[in-house]
């Protein structure tokens, strides 16, 4: 897999370029980011797709797309897995081992890809209302496993505008 910048330049000036979001049109294409240079008008396209065979053939992606194709590849090995997102700006996965939910993250290196759940908010500063894990046929409120800080969650979510169930209305959308 390649990694796709969020803010990419012009392959021709070096320039960032500037974006526009399309909205997909199907659960095989989540919507499309369109990137157009201001100075020589070169076009770059991502599609962010959610059918899996698509991101496997395209190999380019950013974490929601790593999370999709490894989750839908360690599933294929019969090792349970799901997809986690913080509704920050990361998602990564979780894995079903000796009973146990195990964080793994194929964006970041080994060792702290596997089983590091707090590595997000003491390195990247996450800021967490809800983390939710899910599958095809389950949603579970997973926040409390990546904070070590619950009361500040807790502060954050009655302080928010938003109630949980808009986050579960927004998971539905997806």
């Amino acid at each position: 897999m390649r990694w796709t910048p969020k803010e990419p330049k012009c392959e021709k000036c070096n320039l960032p370029m500037g974006s526009q979001s399309i909205k997909g049109n199907s659960w095989k294409v989540r919507n499309i980011e369109k990137y157009t240079c201001s100075n020589c008008h070169s076009v770059q396209v991502f599609p962010r797709y959610a059918d899996i065979q698509k991101i496997a053939e395209t190999r380019t992606g950013r974490c929601s797309e790593w999370s999709m194709l490894f989750g839908a590849m360690l599933n294929s090995l019969s090792i349970k897995t799901r997809i986690v997102h913080d509704y920050l700006d990361h998602c990564w996965n979780e894995s079903l081992l000796n009973g146990k939910w195990i964080h793994v993250d194929s964006t970041l290196e080994y060792p702290i890809s596997f089983n590091h759940p707090y590595y997000y908010e003491q390195n990247w500063g996450k800021k967490y209302r809800y983390v939710l894990a899910f599958s095809s046929n389950s949603l579970e409120d997973v926040t409390k496993r990546y904070t070590q800080q619950w009361d500040l969650v807790q502060q954050r979510r009655k302080n928010s505008a938003r109630s949980e169930k808009e986050y579960v209305d927004i998971y539905s959308r997806i």
